[in-house]
C-alpha cells in the first residue's frame, strides 16, 4: 500500500505555486481562489507530514524493547 505522507518537496511546491498564482498578472479572482486552495493543501500536507514524523518518533522506542 502506498504511503499517504507527502514528500517535503511536494509540500513546498504547493506553497511556491500559491505564490506564483497569486502574483501572476493579470490578478483576477480565480487566481486568488487557486492561491488560497493551494495554501490550504500545503498546510494540510505540513500537518500530515508532522503527524507522521511524530508517529515514527513514538514507535521507535517501543521497537527497541
Amino acid at each position: 500500500m502506498k504511503s499517504k505522507v507527502p514528500h517535503p518537496v511536494q509540500v513546498a511546491a504547493f506553497f511556491a505555486l500559491a505564490v506564483v498564482f497569486a502574483t501572476w498578472q493579470p490578478f483576477v479572482w480565480w487566481r486568488v481562489g487557486a492561491a488560497v486552495l493551494m495554501l490550504g493543501f500545503g498546510c494540510y500536507g505540513l500537518y500530515v507530514l508532522r503527524r507522521s514524523k511524530r508517529a515514527e518518533s513514538t514507535q521507535e522506542p517501543s521497537e527497541l524493547e
